[in-house]
């Protein structure tokens, strides 16, 4: 004979275990996707080169045109974010009505861990930036004579 606490305890392990390797698996997707950022932001710096020169000839400064690629990377970075978060809020209820309706169990109920959502999607959102900023800022020292050359 098993008592109640053990069996439930030992249940409950294995849906702990279970829901530590989705956490996982959703913290390596998000290193991934920022490196996948960067990696992007850098290659538009190499393939705007002569657009680049044409704004800093036209009187653009370093600055301006470093803001320029952090905003467009931030939209980037921001959209995928929500879309992330907006289709995870939609699978996670999703699958506690499933569970509900499965299991006959309304006391189940859907909730957002809405101070947990947020960290996540501010740390996302800082290390997305420390990702583009160096390729920004490599954008905003190309000298205008130099970017407009011909190769």
């Amino acid at each position: 004979a098993e008592g109640l606490p053990e069996a439930f305890e030992e249940q409950f392990g294995a849906f702990r275990g279970f829901v530590s390797i989705l956490l996982g698996f959703m913290g390596l997707g998000v290193v991934v996707g920022i490196a996948g950022l960067g990696v992007v932001s850098t290659r538009a710096v190499v393939e705007r080169r002569q657009q680049i020169g044409v704004l800093r000839a036209i009187g653009y400064r370093r600055g301006m045109v470093q803001l320029s690629f952090l905003l467009e990377f931030s939209f980037v970075a921001l959209l995928g974010t929500a879309i992330g978060v907006v289709l995870g809020l939609i699978l996670g209820y999703q699958a506690v009505t499933d569970i509900r309706a499965e299991e006959a169990n309304e006391t189940l109920r859907f909730s957002v861990p809405w101070l947990q959502i947020i960290v996540i999607i501010s740390l996302t959102y800082l290390f997305s930036l420390l990702a583009t900023y160096l390729p920004a800022r490599q954008a905003s020292r190309i000298y205008p004579a130099e970017a407009l050359r011909y190769e």
